[in-house]
């Protein structure tokens, strides 16, 4: 005996899915109900009562925690392998430190939530001898649902053109100069050994949330790259890393949790200007990547995904 397979409205939980057929074990597992997934966050208004006056006075409006629950039920192929099937759901998401993916796979679209148990997985043995029912209440501490899509974009660094302009001569019976205005993203006169580059990245966030970035940034394959930089173009705010990267090193910046790692190692002291933005909701965010001392194998990849 197993219950249905779905295609759409699945769950998984540190590991173990839900919905989607017996497991290695023959166990099956499937979410009947679920509750605080949809629907926004608690939000939770910061208001002080105004003295000798109505009304009170506000600081922002952000939200709480989400807490998410959910019910189901699971069948073990047999009543001697139901007890497995038991330890197997209390030993979910058992780290005292970590937190662990919750993923709805929906009709367009997957999207995570990062969770930890809040209460107790709570596990009762049905009459049939095969079957259990199970409750899980889990909480969010960020309560946004991001998708497990991950966007990702790449650019050179910022860099002027070198040579000169490029003189038509290649072409019989013309003169003059090259106009580049097809060539998109690049408009304006050709230049003989390099055009130059921008360094700007364009991040959309279609979600309903603002979305934290992790920026990668290469080192260039010779030379150095002195304070590498990304400036926010719409707001003005500027990461810039106050070192220097050789050749093979990786600097990681992370804007939602503030962590910047070089090769692995944490490097944020060295952060002379540290404005961890976030991309707006339904919005375009403009980026560029440049230095005091720029090389032109430096690269910059960001990374993120939408946030609902």
């Amino acid at each position: 005996m197993t219950l249905p397979t779905f295609s759409i409205n699945t769950w998984t939980l540190d590991g173990l899915s839900f919905g989607t057929g017996p497991d290695a074990n023959g166990f099956s597992y499937v979410v009947l109900t679920s509750k605080g997934w949809k629907g926004s966050a608690v939000r939770r208004p910061q208001l002080s009562d105004r003295p000798n006056a109505n009304g009170s006075y506000r600081e922002p409006n952000y939200s709480g925690p989400r807490v998410v629950e959910l019910d189901g039920i699971a069948i073990a192929p047999t009543a001697s392998s139901r007890d497995r099937m038991c330890d197997v759901l209390e030993g979910l998401c058992r780290g005292a430190n970590p937190l662990y993916d919750l993923i709805r796979n929906e009709a367009e679209r997957s999207l995570r939530l990062a969770v930890e148990i809040q209460g107790k997985i709570d596990v009762r043995e049905m009459p049939d001898r095969v079957s259990l029912a199970f409750n899980i209440q889990l909480i969010a501490s960020d309560p946004r649902k991001f998708d497990t899509n991950v966007n990702t974009l790449s650019t050179a660094i910022a860099q002027a053109p070198l040579d000169g302009v490029l003189w038509n001569g290649t072409t019989p019976g013309t003169t003059g100069t090259e106009w580049n205005g097809p060539s998109a993203p690049i408009t304006g006169l050709v230049y003989q050994s390099s055009s130059g580059g921008t360094g700007l990245l364009t991040l959309a966030n279609n979600g309903g949330e603002s979305a934290p970035v992790v920026f990668t940034i290469t080192g260039p394959t010779s030379g150095t790259l002195v304070q590498p930089t990304i400036v926010n173009t719409n707001t003005g705010d500027v990461l810039t890393y106050s070192g220097t990267l050789m050749p093979l090193d990786v600097l990681v910046i992370d804007t939602g949790t503030g962590n910047v790692m070089l090769n692995g190692s944490s490097g944020a002291g060295q952060m002379s200007r540290a404005d961890f933005f976030e991309l707006p909701p339904h919005s375009s965010t403009v980026v560029q990547f440049s230095a005091a001392a720029p090389a032109s194998t430096a690269q910059l990849t960001a990374a993120w995904s939408n946030a609902y």
